[in-house]
Parts: structure tokens; sequence; C-alpha cells
């Protein structure tokens, strides 16, 4: 997806479960088409506005799309090299749509905002005899828009790679991770137990050499930062393509090391940004 120059997924409504009674259904007048690269960096699109609903709890929130398989007036995705339109298949999507398990509160008599945070970078997959079919396999967060703050900053590229004491014919290709808790041992994404939060790619300014970067829609808690130039490793997020427990890359299993620099102690406070930036001493 790091190529991709459009993910489009269609909507046609959502379905919210309270935990006693059936499952509520909104359906719009007409289907909404969201470009979800349009939205980083903390853009969002408002699917429901000032709907009434019964306070309490719920169990789940259910997005409704249009993605089958061979369709291409639904949802695509589209490259850079070639401009060729791809269609993105949700499997059983048009009866299931995209659930998330997660509970959430509606209080009597207040408003309730909810962001649901796509990792478009994990979600789509393209398995081998589906051509010309991309499949969408989402990674959704669900937050409570008053319980999130964010995290930004800086990062000085050169000096990270002096950091890390690259050699003099590697370049840094940079990234940054969000862990929860403090002390994390950084970990490549992939389909064990220590995933980060949120990973983005970092690209420096050509003059300054500076990357900036902005994790929005973070829930208050401790965190741990990470900043690598080994980005490009991290590859696929279904395969464990880095091993923290295994630094030498001759172990059986291991062909990749990702160096780190971490921020051991971070704190998210709601409705606040807080800045994790990584400078050279120098820099100004």
């Amino acid at each position: 997806v790091d190529d991709a120059n459009e993910v489009v997924v269609v909507f046609t409504g959502l379905a919210i479960k309270p935990v006693d009674g059936e499952a509520v259904h909104f359906d719009f007048d007409q289907p909404q088409s969201i470009d979800l690269l349009t939205l980083q960096g903390g853009g969002s699109v408002t699917l429901l506005d000032e709907q009434e609903i019964e306070a309490g709890q719920y169990e789940w929130i259910r997005l409704k799309v249009i993605a089958e398989r061979d369709l291409q007036d639904a949802s695509y995705i589209t490259f850079e090299e070639g401009g060729q339109q791809f269609p993105l298949w949700v499997p059983s999507g048009s009866q299931r749509g995209l659930q998330l398990v997660r509970s959430f509160f509606v209080a009597a008599g207040g408003v309730t905002s909810l962001t649901i945070d796509f990792d478009v970078r994990k979600s789509i997959v393209a398995p081998p005899g589906l051509a010309p079919n991309y499949i969408l396999k989402p990674t959704l967060r669900l937050v409570d828009d008053l319980l999130v703050g964010a995290v930004a900053g800086d990062v000085d590229v050169s000096y990270l790679g002096e950091e890390l004491a690259l050699e003099a014919e590697e370049t840094c290709d940079p990234g940054v991770y969000l862990f929860n808790g403090f002390g994390t041992v950084p970990d490549d994404q992939d389909e064990n137990d220590t995933n980060p939060v949120v990973y983005l790619p970092l690209e420096a300014d050509e003059i300054s050499g500076i990357a900036s970067y902005l994790m929005p829609f973070i829930e208050a808690g401790e965190y741990t930062v990470a900043f690598t130039c080994d980005f490009g490793i991290d590859k696929d997020s279904t395969v464990s393509e880095y091993n923290p427990e295994a630094p030498n890359p001759e172990d059986e299993g291991f062909e990749n090391v990702m160096r780190w620099v971490t921020v051991d102690e971070v704190r998210v406070a709601p409705e606040e940004t807080t800045e994790v930036s990584f400078m050279s001493p120098e820099t100004t």
C-alpha cells in the first residue's frame, strides 16, 4: 500500500448493538466514497452526526460497505505506477460489513463522539490467485474522542543515523513506532503480542533533513516511542521480519536487523498533544 495512490472504501451505513437489545441500523441516503489516504495526519470524515440514540452500553459498531470481488464500481485501490484501478474486496463484506467488537458508552443527556481509525498499511493484502482483486482485511481502532490525545514531533534523520551507528554506505530509512506501556521492547508489526499501536514512515525535508510526524487519536495512557532507520524491513504485517530476542542476524530464521532509539516514558493526556522529538543538540 506504500505505493498506492488511492484507497477508496464505499460506505452505505452503520449499525450499533446495545448490550440489551437488537442492533440499531443507520442507512445513508447516498453511499459515501472515502479515500482513506486523504485522511492521514488526523483527518476525518463524519459518517453519523447529531443522531439521537438511547443511553447505555453498546457491544459493537459495524460499518456497512460495498466491497465485492471483481466489482469495479465499488471500493477500489489505485497505484501511482500505471494508474490502473483494482477492486477492494471484503469477503462477506456486503453481509457483515466491517465490525469492531469493542464496548462503548453513551451518557444520558450528553454527546458521545467516536472515531474509527484505519491502519491502511496493515489492512490491504494481495493474496496469490485473486488478481485483479485486493483484499481489505481491516485493522481498526475505535476510540472515544474525549479520551484521546496525540503524539507529535520532529526527527533529525541524519542524527538518528549517527545514533544508530549506520555504516558509511548505509542510508537511513526512518520510521516511528508507538507501543503501549513504559519501557516496552520495540518489535515490528506482525502477529505477535508486542505490536505497535501506530507506526509511520518518516520523510525528511530535503533542505533541513528534519522529518515531522503526527499520531492522532491516541488513547490517554503510558507509551514507549521508538525511532528506527530500518523501516523498510517491516514490509509484511502478517510476518515477523524482526525478532527483538535475536540480535544476531546469523540466527536461524532471522534475516534482518531493526535498530532502535527509544523514548521509554511517554504520557498521553486527553485532548493534548505530547511532543516527542529526536534532535541533534546542534539542531536549531
